[in-house]
């Protein structure tokens, strides 16, 4: 390789290795090495975990967790916090969105990063997009006049968050091992075609594939906060249960057209 590449190698491989050094800075380099040689793939990669998966582009499966639904409510003098859902509770027209309890991480690395600084809370909320619509349209639905539904989100394990980062890592080592094994003369350049395949070799641990870019309906975005470590089901039986599971049946149909209209000006 050049001594510009070479170096660069080098410097990806010495800061992956080190979990005190900032993925995004990793990646920064394989954006430089990216440039160096050519490779689109590796820059558009590199890019797309530092900026975040926007638009239309496909979330990577090793960024897709599982993550519970929750609500918090205000029912006649109780405060309700962290009450788990089905997805089968929300409007079918949220359903229809791909709202479920597998959770795309579409944020930059920097931001997950960020994301398990601070407290040592164990879980993260990450809102619903359109969650203050989707609790309107829930308590529409339930007509319950004592009934506020103030928030509903996604609840995330903190340790989930470190996995999807910890991947990350490993893919840049694994990257930076392929390349040595492919090219192990310093003084050769590898080729953009050797780079996508370290790439693909990294990320799906088949020397004969090829990365192929493909889109999907995006997600929307989201927004992260510190929360407490959020119940999953016990004892107690659900509010949203057992004070209104038939009338959102039965309401549903009575306001879809309404619901429809705003989920559509949301997501659309």
């Amino acid at each position: 390789m050049t001594k510009r590449a070479h170096t660069l190698v080098a410097e990806i491989e010495r800061d992956a290795l080190d979990e005190s050094v900032p993925l995004a800075s990793v990646l920064r380099r394989c954006i430089a090495l990216g440039g160096a040689v050519d490779s689109d793939q590796l820059r558009e990669w590199a890019g797309r975990e530092l900026r975040g998966y926007q638009g239309d582009i496909e979330t990577p499966d090793y960024r897709i967790v599982a993550a519970g639904i929750h609500l918090d409510a205000v029912a006649g003098p109780s405060t309700i916090k962290g009450q788990r859902i089905s997805p089968l509770q929300l409007p079918e027209v949220v359903r229809e969105k791909g709202i479920s309890e597998e959770l795309p991480l579409r944020m930059g690395v920097g931001e997950l990063e960020a994301s398990l600084d601070g407290d040592e809370q164990g879980h993260l909320h990450i809102s619903l997009p359109g969650g203050a619509d989707i609790a309107r349209m829930m308590d529409h639905v339930a007509n319950q006049p004592f009934q506020k539904i103030t928030a509903v989100y996604w609840s995330v394990s903190k340790a989930s968050i470190a996995g999807v980062l910890d991947q990350v890592r490993t893919t840049l080592t694994e990257l930076v091992a392929e390349i040595r094994a492919t090219v192990p003369d310093e003084h050769t350049d590898p080729s953009k075609e050797t780079l996508g395949n370290a790439l693909t070799v990294a990320l799906h641990g088949s020397p004969k594939a090829r990365v192929t870019l493909t889109t999907s309906q995006s997600q929307g975005a989201s927004t992260i906060k510190n929360a407490d470590a959020s119940p999953d089901d016990g004892d107690q039986a659900s509010f949203w249960a057992k004070n209104k599971v038939a009338a959102f049946i039965a309401g549903a149909v009575a306001v879809a057209a309404g619901i429809a209209t705003v989920v559509r000006v949301f997501f659309v």
